[in-house]
C-alpha cells in the first residue's frame, strides 16, 4: 500500500484501540523465554495484529505479535516457516504460540525471533530515497526468494488454516467469491461504480473458474511486500509476517504486489529476479488482472466498512482499470 500521512493516521487510530495489559505480556514473555522484560516498543505497521519489539534482561530482543482472532491463528505460520527453511527462504524462528481469553475474547500470542536489520518500508530505511540500482537489487533478491516460496507444494485452495487451504478445490474457492456477489453489487452501487463494470467482473469469475481447474496450487506469501523484507548490509535477511499465507497460483503474489505497489515499484523487477519463469508463462497478464479484480473487491469491502474514503477512491480506480482490460 502506498505510504501517506493519511494512512499513518488511520493505522494509529486502529492501534489506539489495541492495548493488551502489561502483566499479560510480561507473563507470556517470561514463560516463552525465561527472561524478564527490560523495555518494549510498539510497532505500528499492519492493521490487525498488535506487535511489540521487546528487550530482554540478557540484552537480546524478541518480537511479540498478538492476534485478536484467537485459535488457530499463527499455526499456519508455524507450518510455513518450517517448510520455508527446507528451501532456503530466510524466516524468523517461532519460540512459542499460546491462546488466552481476555475480557471474553480469545487472543493468539506468538513469540518470535528478532532478526537483526531493518525493514525496507515503515522502518528507518526510506526505500523511496534509495538510488535506482539499490532499489532494483533489493527487489531482484525478493523475486529470487519468491521463486523459492512458490516451489513449496500445498493442498487445498485459499487462505491456509494450520497446514492446508480452507477450500478443498479451486471450484469451492470460486463458490465463495460468487456467494459475495450481492454484497459486492451493493457496495459498488453505494460507491457509484457502474453496474456494467461489476457485471463484467461477475462474468470473469465464471470464466476464470474454468481456467483454474487444471492448475496446481503452490504456497503464496499472501502479503509479499517490502514492508516485510528485513534487510542488512544490502541483503534481504528475512521475510516477515506470514499471517496471510495462502494456497493459490503463483501469479497471486505478483498480482498482490502489482495491485499495491506496481505504480511505484515495477512488478517487472520482481519478475526479473524470479528463478522459475516457466511458472509465469501461462497467460500471466490475464491472470494478473483477474486476481487484481478480486483483490479490489475484497479490499473495497473492507475499506468501505471502515469508511476510509481516500483508499476507497484509489481502489475504485484500480478496479475500473482492471475490468477495462477485459473489455
Amino acid at each position: 500500500m502506498d505510504k501517506s500521512d493519511d494512512y499513518d493516521k488511520y493505522l494509529k487510530s486502529l492501534h489506539s484501540k489495541k492495548r493488551t495489559p502489561d502483566e499479560i505480556i510480561r507473563d507470556f514473555v517470561k514463560e516463552g523465554t525465561g527472561k524478564d522484560i527490560i523495555s518494549k516498543r510498539k510497532i505500528i505497521s499492519g492493521e490487525v495484529n498488535e506487535v511489540y519489539e521487546i528487550n530482554l534482561s540478557d540484552n537480546s530482543k524478541v518480537i511479540l505479535r498478538i492476534s485478536p482472532n484467537g485459535s488457530p491463528d499463527f499455526q499456519q505460520e508455524q507450518w510455513v516457516i518450517k517448510e520455508c527453511k527446507k528451501v532456503g527462504v530466510p524466516v524468523p524462528d517461532i519460540f512459542m504460540i499460546k491462546y488466552q481469553i481476555i475480557d471474553s475474547i480469545e487472543y493468539g500470542f506468538c513469540l518470535m525471533e528478532k532478526i537483526e536489520g531493518d525493514t525496507l518500508e515503515r522502518g528507518k530505511i526510506d526505500f523511496n530515497n534509495l538510488d535506482l540500482d539499490e532499489k532494483k537489487n533489493y527487489i531482484y533478491q525478493a523475486g529470487e526468494i519468491l521463486s523459492k516460496i512458490h516451489s513449496i507444494t500445498t493442498t487445498g485452495w485459499g487462505s491456509i488454516i494450520k497446514d492446508k487451504g480452507e477450500y478443498d478445490d479451486a471450484n469451492d474457492l470460486f463458490e465463495n467469491w460468487i456467494e459475495e456477489k450481492e454484497n459486492y453489487e451493493k457496495i459498488a452501487k453505494e460507491e457509484n461504480i457502474k453496474a456494467s463494470l461489476i457485471n463484467k467482473a461477475n462474468e470473469l469469475v465464471e470464466k476464470f473458474r474454468e481456467r483454474y481447474k487444471s492448475i496446481k496450487p503452490c504456497l503464496n506469501h499472501g502479503d509479499f511486500s517490502h514492508k516485510h523484507f528485513m534487510v542488512s548490509r544490502g541483503k534481504i535477511v528475512g521475510i516477515l509476517d506470514w499471517g496471510c499465507v495462502r494456497s493459490d497460483i503463483p501469479i497471486y503474489d505478483f498480482a498482490s504486489w502489482d495491485f499495491w505497489f506496481g505504480e511505484n515499484i515495477p512488478t517487472q523487477w520482481l519478475k526479473d529476479g524470479y528463478i522459475n519463469k516457466e511458472l509465469l508463462k501461462n497467460d500471466f497478464d490475464d491472470f494478473l488482472h483477474f486476481i487484481r479484480i478480486t483483490k479490489a473487491l475484497e479490499t473495497l469491502d473492507w475499506y468501505h466498512k471502515q469508511k476510509y474514503t481516500e483508499i476507497v477512491e484509489k481502489i475504485k480506480a484500480k478496479f475500473i482499470k482492471d475490468v477495462s482490460y477485459f473489455m
